[in-house]
């Protein structure tokens, strides 16, 4: 694996390179259009903090950091590096109290964050907890967000949410509660956004570790559901502008999110005045949406072929088993951290992302087809190593229940057709190294997780294929 490493030399491979690059800023990406004088701004208020909360065997602290999940049983190890602990990373939950909505709320946030202030990169996702009760950007983003010193915020904004705290823990999460979170039918709650306001404000301007762990940049982030509560803030009466920081500049620095297809062109255009990033899997374009907004000067949509709506490389444990068909195993987590890589060098480097292919689809009406390449996999889009030099068709859904419509399977090509393509599994191996280098140096896959490439050699080797 070292030529994998030799051969993207000079990329920042962790958080001590980062350090070693001058600061840089995001005012030369963001539209300089100033809101309108009608825009009803406001510097969010700050709230109370408790904390850090201690746990104990006794009084145990909700897993977000690794569910529960949607379906799944009791949760099994993580291997060592995709652990806090590994990294030298720290987790502190913390009860806040406020007022949104014109009434009280008391709720809980979670930092995940480096021990060493001198690892810290600066820049955090902030993202509200899952339905699923599990902090998807920080589990997907983990490894490669560890590597290199970020920080991550979990904000639970919900009534409903605060019930999956309390049926866990009923003493520890008994004095939370949001009072404001009162809707009309078919509209957003208001208190989530006011909520989401003011915990970004207060871990940039008071964070209760510090003032030196205030946040530089300040990316709203989520997958799937989450996705639609970062954009639902974006997209509020006069957006991100609805807020500002006590100098008036924006609240909220950029916008990442994944699973989804993202904003339409018009709410693009009109509404968004940071950075944003769309990766979106082929469970999103498989829906029979053919429309998509085109990358601009601070807009850019991934799509990924062969991706899934759900990750099965770790979470393997999350009812896969009832699927009928076999599971994907894609390389989901790097692809996820690939975003908020390019995020980061958006925001600290003022290196603009790459603009990827879209995937072609077999013309322009909706449900047309998805252009498959020769070995069955989706044409076009962001390619990652394992369709690149494939042994699998990936392809959406899977069957089964519910989570299995949202996962992935992946069907090994025929035996003679591998043969012919890799006669040995270290022919296999040799151009999987080969082309991940390129695909690292190109800027389209991340160093940080060359781990899994191991993997998928060893995946392939253990198919049955002993002819070496």
């Amino acid at each position: 694996m070292t030529k994998l490493v030799s051969a993207n030399a000079g990329r920042p491979l962790g958080h001590a390179a980062f350090k070693s690059l001058a600061m840089g800023g995001i005012a030369a990406l963001v539209l300089a259009i100033a809101a309108p004088a009608a825009f009803a701004q406001s510097v969010p208020a700050l709230p109370e903090v408790e904390g850090p909360i201690g746990s104990s065997a006794d009084d145990m602290q909700h897993p977000s950091r690794r569910g529960p999940t949607l379906g799944q049983d009791t949760p099994q190890a993580w291997p060592a590096y995709g652990e806090p602990e590994f990294h030298n990373y720290i987790e502190d939950e913390f009860f806040i109290s406020g007022e949104a909505n014109g009434a009280p709320y008391t709720t809980r946030i979670v930092v995940r964050r480096p021990a060493d202030i001198d690892d810290f990169s600066g820049y955090a996702s902030i993202e509200t907890l899952h339905p699923a009760q599990s902090a998807q950007m920080w589990m997907a983003t983990r490894v490669g967000g560890m590597m290199n010193g970020h920080a991550y915020i979990e904000v639970v904004n919900t009534p409903g949410l605060i019930g999956s705290l309390q049926a866990y823990n009923g003493e520890r999460y008994a004095g939370l509660s949001i009072e404001g979170a009162v809707t009309e039918e078919g509209q957003t709650d208001p208190a989530q956004n006011e909520i989401i306001a003011q915990v970004a404000y207060l871990m940039q301007t008071a964070n209760p570790l510090g003032d030196e762990w205030n946040v530089e940049h300040m990316v709203i982030s989520g997958a799937s559901a989450t996705s639609r509560t970062a954009m639902n803030f974006m997209e509020q009466e006069n957006g991100n502008a609805a807020y500002q920081m006590d100098d008036g500049s924006s609240l909220i620095d950029a916008m990442y999110v994944w699973d989804t297809n993202g904003p339409s062109q018009d709410v693009l255009d009109s509404v968004y005045d940071v950075p944003v990033i769309i990766l979106a899997t082929q469970t999103e374009w498989d829906d029979g949406t053919r429309t998509f907004p085109a990358d601009s000067e601070d807009y850019r949509l991934y799509q990924v072929a062969g991706m899934p709506h759900l990750e099965s490389r770790e979470m393997y444990e999350a009812g896969w088993n009832e699927c009928t068909l076999p599971i994907d195993n894609f390389m989901f987590n790097a692809m996820v951290f690939m975003g908020l890589d390019y995020m980061h060098g958006w925001l600290e480097e003022g290196q603009e992302p790459p603009m990827a292919e879209r995937i072609e689809f077999e013309g322009d009406a909706e449900n047309a087809a998805i252009v498959l390449d020769e070995h069955g996999n989706a044409a076009g889009g962001m390619r990652s190593p394992q369709v690149e030099v494939p042994w699998e068709t990936f392809s959406t859904p899977n069957e089964g229940n519910f989570v299995c419509g949202l996962m992935g399977t992946a069907t090994p090509l025929p035996d003679d057709q591998l043969a012919q393509m890799y006669p040995t599994p270290a022919e296999y191996a040799a151009q999987l190294v080969a082309q991940t280098s390129r695909l690292i140096d190109e800027g389209w896959f991340p160093p940080e997780y060359i781990f899994e490439i191991s993997a998928e050699i060893e995946r392939f080797a253990s198919r049955g294929n002993t002819n070496d």
